[in-house]
């Protein structure tokens, strides 16, 4: 949609630009404001957000840089990329701690509410839908996420 508006106005307004009848003006500095570069870091995840800002941070950091946590697969410590994930309803338990793990889902207790993963990948494998991924990597209830 704003490809369209800004399409049509260019044709209007880069003749009136050409023929000297329209004069341009700088931005004021006052208001301004600069955005940082985005990094890797600012796809890691904190347990203690609510529900709903952490879906909304996986949605803006998916594909890149990505929405990470930590979880012990294999008895060490690995890079969990969240690629969806969906805000359910949970009362009980502490952020990042996994409220439920089988066939129906992931869900990760936050600081309000709670998140059922449904897509992720672990460093170094491929995405897969959750119930996949807790076949091959099961987790526990009780157990946490994050760093």
């Amino acid at each position: 949609r704003l490809a369209q508006l800004g399409a049509q106005l260019l044709v209007e307004t880069i003749p009136d630009y050409v023929a000297g009848k329209l004069t341009p003006l700088a931005q004021p500095a006052e208001g301004a404001s600069y955005a940082r570069k985005i990094s890797k870091d600012d796809g890691r995840i904190d347990w203690t957000q609510s529900a709903q800002i952490l879906q909304n941070r996986i949605r803006a950091f998916t594909p890149w840089p990505g929405a990470s946590t930590q979880v012990c697969a294999s008895g060490k410590a690995r890079l969990l990329k969240i690629w969806q994930a969906e805000v359910v309803d949970c009362a009980e338990g502490e952020p990042g701690e996994i409220r439920q793990a089988n066939q129906n889902g992931l869900v990760v207790r936050c600081g309000e509410g709670a998140l059922k993963i449904l897509q992720l990948q672990l460093e170094g494998g491929r995405r897969l839908h959750t119930s996949e991924f807790l076949r091959g990597h099961p987790l526990a209830i009780g157990e946490k996420l994050g760093s």
